[in-house]
């Protein structure tokens, strides 16, 4: 596994940049990284990543592997990079942001349909 940090902590900046919709799901995911192996919940997934709620902090770049089940009952097992994490002391739900890395094409579909299915967290204003 990988590691690339330039700083602790990147915080919430990131998620104004999405180019996917996320929507809200509670799904159990274990993490796999270096010498590290922990479970947590899904806060939301999008096309190309998910949030886990996470009192577990990471660093940002590291390389991990992800695995949970759709509500289709497709398991999904993929590597993730941390792209910034959330600390406690934010104020807001702590945890992690990761981008897939190396979804399968049949992984992607399921995680697309699923996203399709459900609203999203937030919409863009069309004025």
């Amino acid at each position: 596994m990988t590691t690339a940090s330039p700083t602790e902590f990147e915080v919430a900046q990131f998620t104004e940049r999405r180019e996917n919709s996320r929507v809200a799901i509670a799904l159990e995911v274990a993490l796999a990284g270096d010498s590290e192996f922990f479970a947590g919940i899904t806060g939301d997934i999008a096309r190309g990543g998910l949030f886990v709620h996470t009192y577990r902090t990471l660093p940002i770049g590291m390389v991990v592997e992800l695995t949970f089940s759709l509500p289709d009952g497709a398991t999904i097992t993929t590597l993730g990079q941390v792209r910034w994490a959330r600390p406690p002391s934010s104020g807001a739900a702590p945890g992690l942001g990761i981008a897939f890395q190396s979804l399968s094409a049949e992984d992607r579909a399921h995680v697309e349909a699923f996203c399709q299915e459900r609203a999203p967290l937030y919409y863009d204003d069309a004025e």
